[in-house]
């Protein structure tokens, strides 16, 4: 009875689960909608690899997301990422679902910044299980970037599966090839105004916007919305020294609600 309750979600919310394949991860991200396309920190590796260059110093990382409450949709990830005047390398894991259906993906990227721009390109390792079928594996491209227009105004964009790479020789089923694009703005250093969007092939356009404000001296604020479906999101941030925590809280308006935190630890060069 259980996997039958689980496909049977899954096919009836299946345009909702299928933003799956953007790889959000993190509480920053998570508390402002999902916006992440122009932030530069250790999510990057995830969100648009073209802000990982914008590190200073090696970190580690990990997060967790558990969706509507139910088992089988939960989230994990983790990554490393090495920094060097060359540049900055990462690695990280990511994987949704359980035995019954997953995806999961191990991840390879560089990125370095050129004065006023950083940009990033990786190699995925994507693998889809569904029990009764089997495992597909396939290889995607990334590449993205994040520009400073100005001191107060950015510009991000990133697509995955560059390649449009298939999963499936006998069916022509490729993997999602997503792209978003998006402006920060900063009109101080304790504010941040994001405003994206994102498009799957497969999907319509999510449109996305959040906000973050430091709200005392390593104390974060955040909230944001998204589209496609209706996803209202608030989140908090402790970022003592060289430690971060995050959480975002957010409210799908077809399934329910969706916690996560996030860790990481950044060592100096």
């Amino acid at each position: 009875m259980k996997p039958l309750i689980f496909l049977f979600v899954l096919v009836i919310c299946g345009h909702a689960l299928g933003q799956t394949s953007s790889f959000n991860l993190g509480g920053r991200s998570g508390g402002m909608g999902g916006a992440s396309v122009t932030l530069g920190d250790e999510y990057s590796l995830f969100n648009n690899i073209g802000g990982l260059g914008r590190l200073e110093n090696h970190a580690a990382f990990a997060a967790y997301q558990n969706r509507y409450g139910v088992t089988e949709f939960q989230v994990i990830g983790a990554g490393a990422v090495y920094a060097s005047n060359f540049g900055n390398t990462g690695v990280g894991f990511y994987k949704f679902g359980d035995d019954l259906y997953s995806e999961q993906r191990i991840h390879l990227a560089f990125s370095n910044k050129f004065q006023m721009v950083s940009l990033g390109v990786g190699l995925d390792l994507l693998q889809y299980n569904i029990s009764t079928v089997g495992t597909k594996r396939a290889l995607a491209i990334q590449f993205g970037g994040i520009a400073e227009i100005s001191p107060a105004l950015r510009f991000g964009a990133h697509i995955h599966n560059l390649n449009q790479t298939k999963i499936n020789d006998e069916t022509g089923e490729r993997a999602p090839t997503v792209m978003k694009a998006g402006i920060s703005y900063l009109p101080s250093k304790e504010l941040i105004l994001i405003a994206e969007i994102e498009k799957d092939l497969d999907f319509d356009e999510v449109f996305k916007a959040g906000i973050e404000y430091e709200i005392v001296e390593n104390v974060y604020l955040r909230t944001g919305i998204s589209t496609e479906p209706f996803l209202g999101a608030f989140g908090l941030g402790f970022h003592p020294k060289n430690f971060k925590f995050d959480y975002a809280f957010s409210n799908e308006s077809r399934l329910g609600n969706i916690h996560e935190i996030s860790f990481a630890y950044s060592f100096d060069k």
